[in-house]
């Protein structure tokens, strides 16, 4: 039986950051070596990448199944993927995995998708194919999640026609790889906790590492929602990185409050190549800190930045602009991440995702409705700024890229430490980005219902 396996490209409405960074779709991976175990043949396709449409790579594969990986801005392009797949071959098989499927299976509900996975999508992909090959319909297990399933070494070759694209930022070329499962915070913003249902649990090391000596690529982005939890975990991860000689370097999630009470672990890991942690910080306002549920303080995070820069290591921000930011909070905001050698920083106006506890708390303010999964990005509008106009506000963030990760000072520091050629790509991926924000602008100005209110 031959099995196709899609990656979506972002919707045509959706910040794709595919100039900046595109990342292995590692979840296919895995799902390639289920499949190949269960004596089957498939084909991995990165719509990101591919040249040819989906409609010719269907045609000349001729898949029994298709299935899609999905994040919330990708509900409609799969739907209509979904209709050139059926409008190909009507019997094709087509099913839907992917975070999005764990948390909101609703949202594909839809007549051209036969099954949505759900959670346990590994699990679901097996009892899938069995239940086709036996002619039957698929009973899937959603009742709650097994942490005890065990992960198979990803096929790698599978996307060997990609694989000299993915990178992430300005670690290039770069590989994914997963050790651990949610997380043990509950930030209201946070999707990734919803994922695991506030569950948090490990992967074996021994696995892990088999997994690290598979990899060619020099730079390796851990993609845990929160790689600082476990102290002799990391400890235990130096130690067999020594033993299997395994030297690489290393991104990471983290939070600021472990790297300020273990900098000893810091220094430990950028001994073993950890060159780069993004850290939520969010805000500089200790009242969003409170909103967000983050526990912690703006203290933290400012001592956070002092011990990864005294360990050599880049911090990363994630930050969220609240919707009664003014222009001297943009301006003060700045001025902050600057004090605290910060050289990049994701700045995302606050969006109350489907699925997550804020959600609910801004429902009745939303400017986005919610079948508009495309928009849905951390860049368009959720909520209705309250001290500025929506052009006003936007201006304000791309004001805040140029005080910061787009300051001549910060280029000067990427082109130093990746060269010219990274440095320019990054660049051009961040104008991109920019230009983006700027027809939003224009987008909002000329909608009278977002006019600023006297």
């Amino acid at each position: 039986m031959k099995i196709m396996l899609v990656r979506p490209k972002p919707h045509k409405n959706s910040l794709g950051l595919t100039d900046l960074m595109t990342c292995e779709p590692i979840e296919l991976e895995y799902v390639s070596t289920l499949i190949k175990e269960l004596g089957h043949k498939v084909n991995v396709v990165d719509m990101i990448l591919e040249k040819k449409s989906l409609d010719e790579l269907v045609r000349e594969y001729k898949p029994k199944i298709v299935m899609f990986t999905s994040y919330i801005t990708h509900v409609n392009v799969i739907k209509e993927y979904s209709d050139i797949v059926k409008n190909v071959n009507k019997n094709i098989i087509t099913a839907v995995g992917g975070v999005h499927s764990e948390v909101l299976p609703e949202d594909f509900k839809y007549k051209n998708i036969d099954y949505v996975l759900g959670i346990n999508g590994m699990k679901n992909v097996e009892i899938l194919i069995k239940a086709i090959e036996k002619n039957k319909k698929p009973k899937f297990e959603h009742k709650s999640i097994d942490k005890t399933y065990k992960l198979p070494m990803p096929d790698r070759h599978i996307t060997d026609k990609y694989r000299k694209h993915y990178d992430y930022a300005y670690h290039v070329p770069c590989a994914l790889l997963k050790t651990s499962f949610g997380c043990p915070f509950n930030c209201k913003f946070c999707f990734c906790v919803q994922i695991t249902n506030h569950s948090y649990y490990e992967r074996e090391l021994s696995p892990v590492i088999e997994e690290l000596k598979n990899i060619e690529e020099p730079n390796v982005f851990i993609v845990d929602d929160n790689f600082l939890v476990n102290r002799e975990r990391i400890k235990t991860f130096c130690e067999l990185l020594d033993k299997s000689n395994i030297k690489k370097t290393f991104i990471i999630f983290g939070r600021a409050d472990f790297i300020v009470k273990n900098p000893d672990m810091i220094e430990l890991l950028s001994k073993h190549g950890l060159d780069a942690v993004f850290v939520g910080i969010e805000s500089f306002k200790q009242s969003d800190l409170n909103d967000f549920n983050k526990k912690t303080d703006v203290e933290t995070s400012e001592k956070a930045s002092e011990v990864l820069y005294k360990y050599n290591v880049d911090l990363y921000a994630g930050a969220i602009v609240g919707p009664d930011w003014d222009k001297k909070d943009f301006k003060n905001f700045a001025k902050w991440i600057k004090s605290m050698h910060i050289r990049y920083v994701n700045l995302q106006p606050l969006v109350p995702l489907p699925g997550t506890p804020i959600y609910d708390d801004y429902k009745e303010q939303l400017l986005l409705k919610r079948e508009e999964y495309e928009k849905w990005d951390l860049t368009h509008l959720a909520i209705m700024p309250t001290k500025l106009t929506p052009t006003e506000y936007y201006f304000e963030i791309i004001k805040g890229y140029f005080r910061t990760t787009a300051s001549f000072s910060s280029l000067e520091y990427m082109r130093k430490k990746c060269g010219l050629k990274v440095a320019l790509k990054c660049f051009k991926g961040a104008m991109k980005m920019l230009w983006h924000y700027i027809k939003m602008m224009w987008e909002y100005r000329s909608v009278g219902k977002y006019e600023k209110k006297q």
